[in-house]
Protein backbone atom coordinates (compact mmCIF):
# COMPACT_ATOMS: atom_id res chain seq x y z
CA UNK A 1 0.00 0.00 0.00
CA UNK A 2 2.80 2.41 0.87
CA UNK A 3 4.54 1.82 -2.45
CA UNK A 4 1.27 2.22 -4.33
CA UNK A 5 0.56 5.47 -2.53
CA UNK A 6 4.05 6.71 -3.31
CA UNK A 7 3.67 5.86 -7.00
CA UNK A 8 0.37 7.75 -7.14
CA UNK A 9 1.98 10.75 -5.46
CA UNK A 10 4.86 10.60 -7.91
CA UNK A 11 2.50 10.55 -10.87
CA UNK A 12 0.55 13.48 -9.46
CA UNK A 13 3.82 15.25 -8.79
CA UNK A 14 4.94 14.89 -12.39
CA UNK A 15 1.59 16.15 -13.62
CA UNK A 16 1.83 19.12 -11.27
CA UNK A 17 5.40 19.81 -12.38
CA UNK A 18 4.45 19.75 -16.05
CA UNK A 19 1.49 22.03 -15.38
CA UNK A 20 3.61 24.48 -13.39
CA UNK A 21 6.34 24.50 -16.02
CA UNK A 22 3.87 24.99 -18.81
CA UNK A 23 1.99 27.69 -16.95
CA UNK A 24 5.16 29.61 -16.25
CA UNK A 25 5.79 29.96 -19.95
CA UNK A 26 2.20 30.71 -20.86
CA UNK A 27 2.34 33.55 -18.31
CA UNK A 28 5.79 34.85 -19.21
CA UNK A 29 4.90 38.46 -18.44
CA UNK A 30 4.24 37.52 -14.79
CA UNK A 31 7.18 35.19 -14.32
CA UNK A 32 10.25 36.78 -15.81
CA UNK A 33 13.40 38.36 -14.52
CA UNK A 34 13.82 40.42 -17.66
CA UNK A 35 14.25 40.12 -21.39
CA UNK A 36 17.16 38.99 -23.49
CA UNK A 37 18.90 41.28 -25.96
CA UNK A 38 16.76 39.85 -28.77
CA UNK A 39 13.49 40.41 -26.94
CA UNK A 40 12.93 36.93 -25.49
CA UNK A 41 11.70 36.43 -21.95
CA UNK A 42 13.93 35.16 -19.17
CA UNK A 43 11.92 33.16 -16.62
CA UNK A 44 12.41 33.61 -12.88
CA UNK A 45 12.85 29.86 -12.36
CA UNK A 46 15.14 27.44 -14.18
CA UNK A 47 12.28 25.94 -16.20
CA UNK A 48 12.44 25.72 -19.99
CA UNK A 49 10.06 24.04 -22.42
CA UNK A 50 11.33 21.73 -25.11
CA UNK A 51 11.25 22.98 -28.69
CA UNK A 52 10.58 19.44 -29.88
CA UNK A 53 8.14 17.90 -27.41
CA UNK A 54 5.41 18.94 -25.02
CA UNK A 55 7.66 18.58 -21.97
CA UNK A 56 10.54 20.21 -20.10
CA UNK A 57 13.93 20.38 -21.80
CA UNK A 58 15.87 20.60 -18.51
CA UNK A 59 17.77 17.52 -17.30
CA UNK A 60 20.92 16.96 -15.23
CA UNK A 61 20.36 13.76 -13.21
CA UNK A 62 24.02 12.71 -13.25
CA UNK A 63 25.06 15.94 -11.58
CA UNK A 64 22.35 15.47 -8.96
CA UNK A 65 23.61 11.98 -8.11
CA UNK A 66 27.22 13.14 -7.82
CA UNK A 67 26.26 16.07 -5.58
CA UNK A 68 24.36 13.60 -3.41
CA UNK A 69 27.25 11.13 -3.29
CA UNK A 70 29.65 13.86 -2.20
CA UNK A 71 27.24 15.12 0.42
CA UNK A 72 26.51 11.62 1.69
CA UNK A 73 30.16 10.64 1.94
CA UNK A 74 30.71 13.71 4.13
CA UNK A 75 27.71 12.77 6.28
CA UNK A 76 29.13 9.26 6.64
CA UNK A 77 32.68 10.29 7.55
CA UNK A 78 31.44 12.92 10.00
CA UNK A 79 29.29 10.31 11.74
CA UNK A 80 32.39 8.22 12.37
CA UNK A 81 33.66 11.00 14.63
CA UNK A 82 30.39 11.56 16.48
CA UNK A 83 29.99 10.33 20.05
CA UNK A 84 26.83 8.57 18.89
CA UNK A 85 28.83 6.29 16.58
CA UNK A 86 28.61 2.70 17.77
CA UNK A 87 30.05 0.82 14.81
CA UNK A 88 33.25 -1.16 14.62
CA UNK A 89 36.40 -0.90 12.57
CA UNK A 90 36.03 0.09 8.93
CA UNK A 91 37.07 -1.49 5.66
CA UNK A 92 37.98 0.33 2.47
CA UNK A 93 34.69 -0.77 0.94
CA UNK A 94 32.81 1.24 3.58
CA UNK A 95 34.23 4.41 2.03
CA UNK A 96 34.70 3.33 -1.57
CA UNK A 97 30.99 2.49 -1.87
CA UNK A 98 30.38 6.24 -2.23
CA UNK A 99 33.45 7.03 -4.32
CA UNK A 100 33.14 4.05 -6.67
CA UNK A 101 29.38 3.68 -6.47
CA UNK A 102 27.81 0.94 -8.60
CA UNK A 103 24.09 0.58 -9.32
CA UNK A 104 24.14 -3.00 -8.07
CA UNK A 105 24.72 -1.61 -4.56
CA UNK A 106 21.29 0.08 -4.71
CA UNK A 107 22.27 2.50 -1.94
CA UNK A 108 19.87 5.02 -0.45
CA UNK A 109 20.91 8.61 0.14
CA UNK A 110 21.82 9.73 3.65
CA UNK A 111 20.65 13.27 2.89
CA UNK A 112 17.54 14.14 4.83
CA UNK A 113 14.46 16.05 3.69
CA UNK A 114 12.86 16.77 7.05
CA UNK A 115 9.15 16.05 7.22
CA UNK A 116 9.05 15.36 3.48
CA UNK A 117 9.68 12.06 1.76
CA UNK A 118 12.36 12.19 -0.94
CA UNK A 119 10.88 11.76 -4.40
CA UNK A 120 13.71 9.37 -5.26
CA UNK A 121 15.67 8.08 -2.27
CA UNK A 122 18.03 5.68 -4.09
CA UNK A 123 20.79 7.03 -6.34
CA UNK A 124 19.87 4.63 -9.12
CA UNK A 125 16.28 5.85 -9.08
CA UNK A 126 17.54 9.26 -10.19
CA UNK A 127 19.82 7.88 -12.89
CA UNK A 128 22.25 5.01 -13.41
CA UNK A 129 25.93 4.58 -14.15
CA UNK A 130 27.25 7.50 -12.07
CA UNK A 131 30.12 7.58 -9.59
CA UNK A 132 32.73 10.03 -8.29
CA UNK A 133 36.01 8.29 -9.13
CA UNK A 134 35.44 8.56 -12.88
CA UNK A 135 35.14 12.34 -12.75
CA UNK A 136 37.92 12.79 -10.19
CA UNK A 137 40.28 11.14 -12.69
CA UNK A 138 38.92 12.83 -15.83
CA UNK A 139 41.07 14.99 -18.08
CA UNK A 140 39.72 18.03 -16.23
CA UNK A 141 40.88 16.79 -12.83
CA UNK A 142 43.79 14.43 -13.41
CA UNK A 143 46.45 16.94 -12.36
CA UNK A 144 48.79 17.09 -9.39
CA UNK A 145 47.56 19.30 -6.58
CA UNK A 146 49.56 22.52 -6.35
CA UNK A 147 53.04 22.00 -4.85
CA UNK A 148 52.53 18.23 -4.66
CA UNK A 149 53.20 15.23 -6.88
CA UNK A 150 49.81 13.59 -6.25
CA UNK A 151 46.35 13.98 -7.77
CA UNK A 152 43.11 14.48 -5.85
CA UNK A 153 42.24 10.85 -6.53
CA UNK A 154 45.51 9.70 -4.96
CA UNK A 155 45.01 11.95 -1.93
CA UNK A 156 41.44 10.74 -1.46
CA UNK A 157 42.41 7.07 -1.58
CA UNK A 158 45.29 7.73 0.82
CA UNK A 159 42.92 9.45 3.24
CA UNK A 160 40.45 6.58 2.97
CA UNK A 161 43.18 4.14 3.91
CA UNK A 162 44.29 6.32 6.83
CA UNK A 163 40.72 6.55 8.18
CA UNK A 164 40.40 2.77 7.94
CA UNK A 165 43.68 2.34 9.84
CA UNK A 166 42.63 4.88 12.49
CA UNK A 167 39.35 3.03 12.95
CA UNK A 168 41.15 -0.13 14.04
CA UNK A 169 41.84 1.60 17.36
CA UNK A 170 38.60 1.58 19.36
CA UNK A 171 39.64 4.77 21.18
CA UNK A 172 39.48 6.69 17.87
CA UNK A 173 36.02 5.52 16.93
CA UNK A 174 33.32 8.01 17.86
CA UNK A 175 35.82 10.89 18.08
CA UNK A 176 37.30 13.21 15.41
CA UNK A 177 40.57 11.32 15.84
CA UNK A 178 39.20 8.69 13.47
CA UNK A 179 39.52 11.09 10.53
CA UNK A 180 42.47 13.17 11.81
CA UNK A 181 46.10 12.69 10.79
CA UNK A 182 49.01 12.77 13.23
CA UNK A 183 49.63 16.40 12.25
CA UNK A 184 46.00 17.46 12.76
CA UNK A 185 44.65 17.42 9.20
CA UNK A 186 40.90 16.75 9.13
CA UNK A 187 40.59 14.14 6.39
CA UNK A 188 36.79 14.26 6.30
CA UNK A 189 36.99 17.91 5.26
CA UNK A 190 39.87 17.36 2.86
CA UNK A 191 38.07 14.52 1.05
CA UNK A 192 34.87 16.52 0.79
CA UNK A 193 36.49 19.68 -0.57
CA UNK A 194 38.77 17.80 -2.95
CA UNK A 195 35.66 16.22 -4.45
CA UNK A 196 33.98 19.63 -4.66
CA UNK A 197 37.01 20.69 -6.69
CA UNK A 198 38.04 17.68 -8.74
CA UNK A 199 34.47 16.65 -9.58
CA UNK A 200 32.00 19.51 -9.18
CA UNK A 201 34.05 22.64 -9.83
CA UNK A 202 36.26 21.19 -12.56
CA UNK A 203 33.32 19.76 -14.47
CA UNK A 204 31.17 22.85 -14.00
CA UNK A 205 33.77 25.44 -15.00
CA UNK A 206 36.56 23.91 -17.07
CA UNK A 207 34.27 21.53 -18.92
CA UNK A 208 30.63 22.47 -19.28
CA UNK A 209 30.89 26.27 -19.20
CA UNK A 210 33.37 25.96 -22.06
CA UNK A 211 32.36 23.07 -24.32
CA UNK A 212 28.84 24.39 -24.99
CA UNK A 213 30.39 26.51 -27.78
CA UNK A 214 31.09 23.43 -29.87
CA UNK A 215 27.63 21.91 -29.40
CA UNK A 216 24.65 21.90 -31.74
CA UNK A 217 21.61 23.98 -30.89
CA UNK A 218 19.06 23.43 -33.61
CA UNK A 219 18.22 19.72 -33.46
CA UNK A 220 17.54 17.23 -30.64
CA UNK A 221 20.77 15.90 -29.15
CA UNK A 222 19.63 12.40 -30.13
CA UNK A 223 16.50 10.77 -31.44
CA UNK A 224 13.66 11.48 -29.04
CA UNK A 225 15.60 13.91 -26.85
CA UNK A 226 13.66 16.95 -25.60
CA UNK A 227 16.77 19.16 -25.64
CA UNK A 228 19.61 20.18 -27.92
CA UNK A 229 23.17 19.22 -27.05
CA UNK A 230 23.97 22.81 -26.14
CA UNK A 231 20.95 23.06 -23.86
CA UNK A 232 21.89 19.85 -22.10
CA UNK A 233 25.53 20.84 -21.62
CA UNK A 234 24.49 24.14 -20.05
CA UNK A 235 22.04 22.29 -17.78
CA UNK A 236 24.85 20.01 -16.63
CA UNK A 237 26.92 23.04 -15.56
CA UNK A 238 23.89 24.34 -13.66
CA UNK A 239 23.40 20.92 -12.12
CA UNK A 240 26.89 21.00 -10.65
CA UNK A 241 26.28 24.47 -9.20
CA UNK A 242 23.44 22.69 -7.46
CA UNK A 243 20.75 25.34 -7.03
CA UNK A 244 17.07 24.46 -6.81
CA UNK A 245 15.23 25.48 -9.94
CA UNK A 246 13.18 28.02 -7.95
CA UNK A 247 16.34 29.38 -6.33
CA UNK A 248 14.95 32.92 -6.37
CA UNK A 249 12.33 31.83 -3.83
CA UNK A 250 15.08 31.17 -1.27
CA UNK A 251 16.71 34.02 0.60
CA UNK A 252 20.41 33.87 1.36
CA UNK A 253 19.49 33.64 5.03
CA UNK A 254 17.27 30.62 4.28
CA UNK A 255 20.27 28.73 2.97
CA UNK A 256 22.55 29.91 5.77
CA UNK A 257 19.95 28.63 8.25
CA UNK A 258 19.93 25.22 6.57
CA UNK A 259 16.57 25.58 4.80
CA UNK A 260 17.85 23.88 1.67
CA UNK A 261 14.63 22.65 0.04
CA UNK A 262 11.04 23.57 -0.76
CA UNK A 263 8.17 21.45 -2.01
CA UNK A 264 7.75 23.68 -5.05
CA UNK A 265 5.15 21.57 -6.86
CA UNK A 266 3.13 20.68 -3.76
CA UNK A 267 3.35 16.91 -4.13
CA UNK A 268 4.45 16.39 -0.52
CA UNK A 269 7.93 15.18 -1.55
CA UNK A 270 11.33 16.73 -2.21
CA UNK A 271 12.87 16.09 -5.60
CA UNK A 272 16.67 16.30 -5.34
CA UNK A 273 16.79 17.00 -9.06
CA UNK A 274 14.81 20.23 -8.82
CA UNK A 275 13.85 21.22 -5.28
CA UNK A 276 17.11 20.94 -3.32
CA UNK A 277 20.07 23.30 -2.94
CA UNK A 278 23.47 21.61 -2.85
CA UNK A 279 26.82 22.77 -1.55
CA UNK A 280 27.98 25.55 -3.85
CA UNK A 281 24.57 27.23 -3.93
CA UNK A 282 24.74 27.27 -0.14
CA UNK A 283 28.29 28.62 -0.08
CA UNK A 284 27.36 31.51 -2.37
CA UNK A 285 24.60 32.49 0.03
CA UNK A 286 26.87 32.17 3.08
CA UNK A 287 29.51 34.47 1.66
CA UNK A 288 26.84 37.03 0.72
CA UNK A 289 25.36 37.00 4.21
CA UNK A 290 28.78 37.13 5.85
CA UNK A 291 30.05 39.86 3.55
CA UNK A 292 29.05 43.27 2.32
CA UNK A 293 28.43 44.53 -1.22
CA UNK A 294 28.40 41.08 -2.81
CA UNK A 295 25.62 39.10 -4.43
CA UNK A 296 27.31 35.94 -5.61
CA UNK A 297 24.19 33.80 -5.23
CA UNK A 298 22.04 36.04 -7.41
CA UNK A 299 24.83 36.65 -9.92
CA UNK A 300 25.42 32.94 -10.36
CA UNK A 301 21.78 31.93 -10.63
CA UNK A 302 20.94 34.77 -13.01
CA UNK A 303 23.93 33.95 -15.21
CA UNK A 304 22.83 30.33 -15.53
CA UNK A 305 19.23 31.43 -16.06
CA UNK A 306 19.96 34.07 -18.69
CA UNK A 307 22.50 31.90 -20.46
CA UNK A 308 19.99 29.06 -20.74
CA UNK A 309 17.29 31.44 -21.98
CA UNK A 310 19.72 32.70 -24.63
CA UNK A 311 20.47 29.14 -25.72
CA UNK A 312 16.80 28.15 -25.80
CA UNK A 313 16.05 31.18 -27.96
CA UNK A 314 19.09 30.56 -30.19
CA UNK A 315 20.65 33.90 -29.34
CA UNK A 316 24.17 34.86 -30.38
CA UNK A 317 27.21 33.07 -29.03
CA UNK A 318 28.46 36.34 -27.53
CA UNK A 319 25.33 36.65 -25.40
CA UNK A 320 25.76 33.13 -24.07
CA UNK A 321 29.49 33.60 -23.55
CA UNK A 322 28.88 36.71 -21.47
CA UNK A 323 26.77 34.70 -19.04
CA UNK A 324 29.30 31.84 -18.96
CA UNK A 325 32.02 34.29 -17.95
CA UNK A 326 29.83 35.81 -15.23
CA UNK A 327 29.13 32.35 -13.84
CA UNK A 328 32.79 31.29 -13.86
CA UNK A 329 33.98 34.54 -12.29
CA UNK A 330 31.44 34.52 -9.48
CA UNK A 331 31.91 30.80 -8.81
CA UNK A 332 35.67 31.32 -8.46
CA UNK A 333 35.12 34.28 -6.15
CA UNK A 334 32.94 32.11 -3.90
CA UNK A 335 35.76 29.55 -3.67
CA UNK A 336 38.32 32.28 -2.94
CA UNK A 337 36.02 33.88 -0.36
CA UNK A 338 35.81 30.47 1.32
CA UNK A 339 39.60 30.47 1.64
CA UNK A 340 39.39 33.87 3.36
CA UNK A 341 36.54 32.72 5.61
CA UNK A 342 38.34 29.62 6.85
CA UNK A 343 41.61 31.53 7.19
CA UNK A 344 39.86 33.98 9.50
CA UNK A 345 38.42 31.05 11.47
CA UNK A 346 41.87 29.46 11.71
CA UNK A 347 43.39 32.69 13.02
CA UNK A 348 40.68 32.89 15.65
CA UNK A 349 41.23 29.26 16.66
CA UNK A 350 44.96 29.89 17.11
CA UNK A 351 44.31 32.34 19.93
CA UNK A 352 43.11 29.60 22.27
CA UNK A 353 45.64 26.84 21.67
CA UNK A 354 46.97 25.08 24.78
CA UNK A 355 50.06 23.00 25.33
CA UNK A 356 47.94 19.86 25.63
CA UNK A 357 46.42 20.57 22.23
CA UNK A 358 49.86 21.12 20.77
CA UNK A 359 50.97 17.76 22.11
CA UNK A 360 47.89 15.88 20.91
CA UNK A 361 46.80 17.89 17.85
CA UNK A 362 43.23 17.74 19.16
CA UNK A 363 41.91 21.26 18.72
CA UNK A 364 39.14 19.95 16.51
CA UNK A 365 37.90 23.39 15.41
CA UNK A 366 41.39 24.41 14.31
CA UNK A 367 41.86 21.14 12.43
CA UNK A 368 38.53 21.54 10.66
CA UNK A 369 38.93 25.17 9.65
CA UNK A 370 42.55 24.85 8.53
CA UNK A 371 41.72 21.79 6.42
CA UNK A 372 38.82 23.58 4.73
CA UNK A 373 41.06 26.55 3.98
CA UNK A 374 43.81 24.33 2.56
CA UNK A 375 41.44 22.27 0.45
CA UNK A 376 39.72 25.30 -1.08
CA UNK A 377 43.14 26.56 -2.20
CA UNK A 378 43.41 23.28 -4.09
CA UNK A 379 39.91 23.77 -5.51
CA UNK A 380 40.96 27.05 -7.15
CA UNK A 381 43.27 25.24 -9.56
CA UNK A 382 40.44 23.29 -11.21
CA UNK A 383 39.16 26.22 -13.28
CA UNK A 384 41.20 26.43 -16.47
CA UNK A 385 40.16 30.08 -16.86
CA UNK A 386 40.94 30.99 -13.26
CA UNK A 387 41.72 34.59 -12.38
CA UNK A 388 44.52 33.71 -9.95
CA UNK A 389 47.87 33.00 -11.58
CA UNK A 390 49.68 29.72 -11.12
CA UNK A 391 52.51 31.58 -9.38
CA UNK A 392 50.18 33.27 -6.88
CA UNK A 393 48.32 30.03 -6.26
CA UNK A 394 51.59 28.25 -5.49
CA UNK A 395 52.67 31.02 -3.14
CA UNK A 396 49.26 31.04 -1.46
CA UNK A 397 49.53 27.33 -0.80
CA UNK A 398 53.05 27.67 0.60
CA UNK A 399 52.03 30.48 2.95
CA UNK A 400 49.26 28.33 4.39
CA UNK A 401 51.59 25.42 5.08
CA UNK A 402 51.00 21.68 5.22
CA UNK A 403 49.29 21.23 8.60
CA UNK A 404 47.30 23.20 11.18
CA UNK A 405 49.52 25.70 13.07
CA UNK A 406 49.97 24.28 16.57
CA UNK A 407 51.90 26.99 18.43
CA UNK A 408 51.31 28.80 21.70
CA UNK A 409 49.44 32.05 20.93
CA UNK A 410 52.22 34.39 22.11
CA UNK A 411 55.08 32.51 20.46
CA UNK A 412 57.25 33.73 17.59
CA UNK A 413 56.09 30.74 15.51
CA UNK A 414 52.47 31.83 15.92
CA UNK A 415 53.40 35.38 14.91
CA UNK A 416 55.15 34.02 11.82
CA UNK A 417 52.00 32.13 10.85
CA UNK A 418 49.90 35.27 11.27
CA UNK A 419 52.34 37.16 9.07
CA UNK A 420 52.19 34.46 6.40
CA UNK A 421 48.40 34.48 6.48
CA UNK A 422 48.38 38.25 6.05
CA UNK A 423 50.55 37.85 2.96
CA UNK A 424 48.15 35.17 1.72
CA UNK A 425 45.24 37.53 2.26
CA UNK A 426 46.98 40.19 0.19
CA UNK A 427 47.19 37.78 -2.74
CA UNK A 428 43.47 37.02 -2.51
CA UNK A 429 42.48 40.64 -1.99
CA UNK A 430 44.51 41.82 -4.97
CA UNK A 431 43.43 39.01 -7.30
CA UNK A 432 39.71 39.15 -6.58
CA UNK A 433 39.38 42.81 -5.55
CA UNK A 434 37.84 41.85 -2.25
CA UNK A 435 37.13 44.77 0.06
CA UNK A 436 39.00 45.28 3.32
CA UNK A 437 35.69 44.86 5.14
CA UNK A 438 35.04 41.45 3.62
CA UNK A 439 38.62 40.31 4.13
CA UNK A 440 38.10 40.94 7.82
CA UNK A 441 34.50 39.81 8.24
CA UNK A 442 34.16 36.67 6.13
Amino acid sequence: MLNSKKNVLRTLGWIASIFIIGFSFISCDDNTTGSGDDGYNVPSAYTFDSRFQDTSSVAYPGQTVRNLLIRDLKIYTDRLGSDSYSGGALTMNDLLKFYEYEDSMDLQTLTGTGDYEPYEAHYSEITTGKDLAGKATSEYANIDLVNTDSTADEFIRHYFQQIVENSQNAENRGTPAIYTTETGVNMSQMINKLLLGAVVYSQGTSKYLNIWRDAGNSEPSSSGSPYTTMEHIWDEAFGYFGAARNFSDFSDQDLVDGNLYQDANGDGMINFHSEYNFTYAGYAAKRDVGGSGTDYSENLFNAFLEGRAAISNQASESQIQEQAEIAKENWEKVVAANVVHYMNSTLSDMDGITQDQIDNKNNWALNEHWSEMKAFVYVLQYNNDKMISDEDLSQLDQLIGDAPPYYLPDSQNADDVRSNYQDAKEILKSTYEFSDENMGNW
